[in-house]
């Protein structure tokens, strides 16, 4: 009988417990999927590093095979292996990284299509995502060519490599530009005769990895720089994604599940306390309170349950699926696929048990009343003084909608609060996803349009002379930069970093905290960036402790003042404070505004960079972030609107008995409906005056916080969003008001009213 009566409740009342079943679906689904999205990239990341041998060490410089020697007989290598990179073109002007090397035991390559490394092959393996872009299959004969050096070489293999999972060509570039830019590797025999060094050796460690790269520093004198895996560009980079996801897990799905479990909360509650006069009459006819209170708890349990498998599932295969398919087209790693892990199973049973405990107390509550008081409706109480705030000369004036509306929520607070804290999760939800579109928008505008004030970026060959290079400063202009790679240490302890020497003059330019222009650094000291001083603790007139790689002397250098840089986070100095300490100014760079549009290559530059290239690489990351954020912006809409008609039903369900009264006394149904629908628009209104300023502080917290340490910028929203935001969410709210209200004209005023005799 029980059954019967569950399933009959359960009709009468469908569409409140659809909203149930909604709301936890989709805080389950938000959460599952995303998480299942981070857990994906991490276990997808680890399985490829550790079966295709990532190395452990970078050593850089010119180095020979008695060094690798050297390298491979230090205590606890396991192997080493030499590299030469060198930075080429291709057919129709685009860029290579072309590596040639002699065994594929380290960094092996995952061969999508063709045949693995093998030495005595001529013919080149290359990049699986260029090949893509540029419809290039195995078999088909490609250019490689370097300086005077060129190759005609058969396509052997399409491949991924471990540490080539984010390849850019200068961190200038942002985004991998993969119709233009790719790697390829070939056997080392195939310019034996250029007897050429190595420009890196990849060490693959057993164990403490400090003493080796100790041993390395002391014994290979050869050896510029020795790089940890963790601190390459490729590493970082796909590791910051993870990072940054991890964040958005606990924001993102965290506030889902929050608004979603509040309304549940509150629906499941004044589910069952409509009842009360069904359990008074069960009680009469003899049920037990244990047989009334599990019939009670299996309305939230079942609907609970089936929505948090449904969650699950379209976690799984919608959310995660989606999500890592977007970030497998910007890392090159095969097989990424998302993984549920066992947070996801506890998340979704706490919402089963979150539900049952509720209906639990809730019915418990009403059990404790013996039949008779519970063959009643319960009457609110309400004390007089609560209510005669109305009374008061700045009401009196008011119409009585307004006055009516005022003392319902006083007698209604925690539906009232219910309420404004769903709409305010909502909007805050749809103002943060929108700002950080905006704030991503203003960081390219403020790093290509402000920071960089050029049109072209030349970088220069390592291996020119002086002679070479002042033809192409006549040419091109005497605005220069060089980037040096060092290593900073503070009370014992060495980190990796770069230095930035300006002789660019205005063509490089630099800003505050405020994003206002200053002045670069003086030539008696160094600026730091803003972000680098805060998670180092550095103040101004502190100095820094640094070193060149590659040469053991130790520098001391005074901070003289602070910038902000979006995306590196460093050390700058003038040219003429570097030649003070003795250094050589060696250029890498020329910034010119020369019309290069046409131009693919010259003589002794390795790349040319278009402004407008670097700023199309970065909007389409943008395009990847937008539909992540769309579909998320999509979701909080979806659960706004069902939120915002659960608490409609909910406030309409209550407010019967008072229309009936309303209607009895002659108010048309019209007139009704205005007092049910301002007061909804009250509370939307409220609602989005506190979401709109949560929205901003949520959104320079992620970006503060989940953002990888290379990046620094905040929260720049438009009045647009805020706009955009606060119009979507009392259009929601209104339309529901409205299409409920439709209701107030069927109500049956006997049957209301006569409920409370």
């Amino acid at each position: 009988m029980l059954y019967r009566k569950m399933f009959r409740d359960i009709r009468k009342n469908l569409s409140q417990f659809i909203t149930i079943f909604l709301m936890i679906m989709i805080g389950v689904m938000a959460y599952s999927g995303i998480e299942a999205y981070m857990s994906g990239m991490k276990k997808t990341s680890d399985k490829f590093y550790t079966e295709n041998n990532l190395q452990d060490l970078n050593v850089m410089g010119s180095l020979n095979k008695e060094d690798l020697g050297k390298i491979k007989d230090i205590k606890n290598v396991k192997d080493a292996e030499g590299k030469i990179s060198l930075t080429g073109l291709t057919d129709n002007d685009k860029t290579l990284l072309i590596n040639f090397i002699e065994s594929n035991n380290i960094s092996k390559f995952y061969v999508y299509d063709g045949i693995g490394f093998d030495q005595d092959k001529s013919g080149v393996w290359l990049d699986n995502f260029y090949a893509k872009e540029n419809k290039i299959k195995v078999g088909d004969t490609i250019l490689v060519k370097y300086e005077n050096v060129e190759l005609q070489e058969k396509v052997l293999g399409l491949i991924n490599v471990p540490d080539h999972l984010y390849d850019v060509r200068d961190e200038s570039e942002l985004y991998p530009d993969r119709k233009e830019f790719g790697f390829a590797y070939l056997s080392v025999n195939e310019i034996k005769d250029l007897n050429l060094p190595y420009t890196s050796i990849m060490v693959d460690v057993k164990d403490n990895r400090n003493h080796v790269k100790e041993e390395i520093e002391d014994n290979i004198s050869n050896a510029l720089a020795i790089i940890n895996i963790e601190d390459t560009s490729s590493y970082t980079a796909y590791q910051g994604e993870i990072d940054e996801g991890k964040t958005y897990v606990g924001v993102f799905s965290g506030l889902f599940l929050f608004i979603a479990m509040l309304s549940v909360i509150t629906t499941m509650t004044r589910v069952v306390k409509k009842q009360r006069v069904q359990i008074g009459t069960l009680k009469a006819l003899g049920f037990s309170n244990n047989k009334i209170l599990f019939h009670y708890i299996g309305y939230g349990v079942w609907i609970s349950l089936f929505a948090s498998v449904m969650g699950l599932l379209l976690g799984y295969f919608f959310i995660g699926n989606v999500f890592i398919g977007l970030e497998m087209t910007m890392f090159e790693i095969p097989n990424g696929h998302p993984v549920m892990n066992n947070s996801s199973y506890i998340v979704a049973i706490l919402v089963v048990l979150v539900v049952l405990l509720i209906t639990y107390i809730t019915g418990r509550t009403i059990l404790k009343e013996n039949p008779a008081e519970t063959l009643r409706n319960k009457i609110p109480s309400i004390k007089g003084k609560a209510l005669n705030i109305t009374k008061h000369k700045i009401f009196k004036k008011l119409p009585f909608e307004s006055i009516w509306n005022i003392r319902d929520i006083l007698r209604n607070k925690m539906r009232t609060v219910t309420g404004i804290a769903g709409v305010v999760g909502c909007s805050m939800l749809i103002v943060c996803a929108l700002g950080m579109l905006d704030s991503m928008n203003f960081f390219v505008d403020l790093q290509f349009e402000k920071l960089y004030n050029f049109d072209y970026k030349l970088n220069i060959k390592e291996d020119i002379n002086e002679k070479e290079l002042k033809i192409l400063t006549d040419r091109y202009g005497n605005y220069t930069s060089q980037t040096l790679g060092i290593e900073i240490k503070t009370d014992g302890v060495r980190e990796s970093n770069n230095i930035f020497v300006t002789d660019a003059d205005n063509y490089v330019r630099f800003v505050d905290n405020k994003n206002k222009f200053i002045n670069k650094p003086k030539d008696n000291g160094i600026f730091v960036t803003y972000k680098l001083a805060k998670n180092k603790g550095y103040k101004l007139g502190d100095k820094v402790t640094w070193h060149i790689y590659g040469d053991k002397k130790y520098y001391k250098s005074k901070i003289i003042g602070f910038n902000k840089d979006p995306q590196n986070q460093n050390i700058t100095m003038t040219r003429k404070y570097l030649e003070s300490l003795g250094i050589k100014y060696v250029p890498d760079s020329i910034y010119t505004n020369n019309n290069l549009k046409n131009v693919k290559e010259i003589k002794n530059i390795e790349s040319i960079q278009d402004i407008d290239a670097l700023k199309d690489g970065m909007n389409e990351m943008l395009s990847m972030m937008k539909t992540m954020l769309v579909l998320i912006i999509g979701i909080a809409i979806i659960l706004g609107s069902i939120i915002i008609y659960n608490l409609g039903i909910l406030s309409y369900t209550e407010k019967q008995y008072q229309f009936s009264t309303l209607k009895v006394l002659g108010f048309k149904d019209s007139q009704i409906k205005k007092i049910f629908v301002k007061q909804n628009n009250w509370i939307a209104i409220i609602s989005i005056i506190i979401g709109l300023p949560f929205g901003y502080y949520l959104t320079d917290w992620l970006f503060k916080t989940a953002i990888e340490e290379h990046y620094d910028f905040g929260a720049s929203i438009t009045g647009k969003t805020y706009i955009i935001s606060a119009l979507g969410t009392f259009a929601i709210s209104y339309i529901v008001s409205r299409f409920l209200a439709r209701k107030i004209k069927n109500i049956d005023m006997v049957t209301s009213l006569k409920g409370n005799e």
